[in-house]
């Protein structure tokens, strides 16, 4: 085991998120100021999440975030878990 314990990247967490089927989303720029001259439409084009389509960038991502694959048995995709692992309770 490594000596140092790894760490998600802080900056990371705060700017992109990782769904259920392990897509990389994110905030489009150009939308927190200087918006008077931008046309409606452009304004809410930005609301949107964008998706990472580089799947090099993504996967890199991920490893930043500490997200691990794993592979669901039916769907043949890789899906994202959070590394955290659940307990189960019982009642006494």
């Amino acid at each position: 085991m490594p000596s140092i314990k790894a760490k998600t990247h802080k900056g990371i967490k705060k700017r992109f998120k990782v769904t259920g089927t392990g897509k990389v989303i994110h905030k489009r720029c150009g939308s927190s100021h200087l918006n008077s001259h931008k046309s409606g439409k452009k304004i809410r084009q930005l609301r949107r999440k964008s998706v990472i389509t580089v799947n090099a960038v993504a996967q890199k991502l991920r490893r930043h975030l500490r997200t691990r694959e794993v592979i669901t048995p039916g769907r043949g995709k890789a899906a994202a878990e959070p590394a955290t692992p659940t307990t189960e309770s019982s009642e006494s």
